[in-house]
């Protein structure tokens, strides 16, 4: 056997296409698991974003009390009237652009129009009532900001 036979067969039995088969069959593995974890990855974010879009903060209805009746002063021009101070109180997590509140004072109705209420937050007005009646308030609309 010449000396170029022998490499011939050396190289021939030699099996190099087992060992790229192997490192490939390695990376198969390692890509297959990257790519089920990017999988995951990407379900659990629109699961994610799917559930913010239909837990949207609810907004809470806003309420209007009467904080204070207090009677005007002799002197001055609205006397035999009263003031009442209506506050308004958003509890909400939405700030409100504007929100209407009805005021009845026995068969007389005024009107407050409250703007720009922020979450949580809380304002107050008032309105001059005839003397002897019991004021009485409640929001009528209200705007979400």
């Amino acid at each position: 056997m010449t000396s170029d036979e022998a490499s011939e067969t050396d190289v021939s039995d030699t099996d190099d296409d087992t060992a790229p088969e192997e490192v490939i069959a390695g990376g198969d593995l390692l890509e297959a698991g990257i790519m089920v974890v990017s999988a995951l990855l990407i379900v659990g974010l629109l699961g994610y974003i799917a559930s913010q879009a239909i837990v949207a903060p609810t907004a809470a209805e806003p309420t209007a009390t009467i904080d204070s009746v207090e009677r005007m002063p002799p002197e001055s021009p609205q006397a035999g009237r009263v003031r009442v101070t209506v506050g308004l109180e958003n509890d909400g997590e939405t700030g409100l652009g504007s929100v209407e509140v009805a005021v009845r004072c026995g068969s007389v109705e005024r009107s407050l129009v409250f703007t720009h209420v922020p979450a949580r937050g809380h304002r107050t007005g008032t309105v001059i009532c005839p003397r002897g009646t019991t004021p009485d308030a409640d929001v009528v609309a209200w705007i979400e900001a």
